[in-house]
């Protein structure tokens, strides 16, 4: 079965949860497009230590339990119930600015 490159996503809460499990075995990348608010958010979540910054440029990258960090942000809760199907999936997980999460796939890594 070819799989597909990139699938991209944008974030409708629980529908989009729902449909990523599906896609683990039929994408080598997920890219999900949060909405532009949520940068602040994830910013203070994933960079505790730095002080207001002028700009917040989010560039974090791990395995499934970056997920589980993230999912502390109100709206994002769901995103935790992702992490066993991840986990399973030998995912990686990358969150950047705007507010994006791109999971890869072992099958991208195949790709010459």
């Amino acid at each position: 079965m070819e799989m597909e490159p990139l699938v991209k996503l944008p974030w409708h809460g629980h529908e989009t949860i729902e449909s990523i499990p599906s896609l683990l075995d039929r994408a080598e990348q997920i890219e999900i497009t949060l909405p532009a608010n949520y940068n602040h958010a994830l910013f203070r979540i994933l960079h505790p230590d730095q002080e207001h910054a002028r700009l917040e440029v989010i560039d974090a990258s791990g395995g499934p339990e970056l997920l589980a960090k993230i999912a502390t942000v109100s709206g994002l809760e769901g995103l935790v119930a992702l992490t066993g199907a991840l986990t399973a999936a030998q995912a990686k997980v990358r969150v950047a600015s705007p507010p994006t999460i791109v999971i890869t796939l072992p099958a991208a890594n195949l790709r010459p």
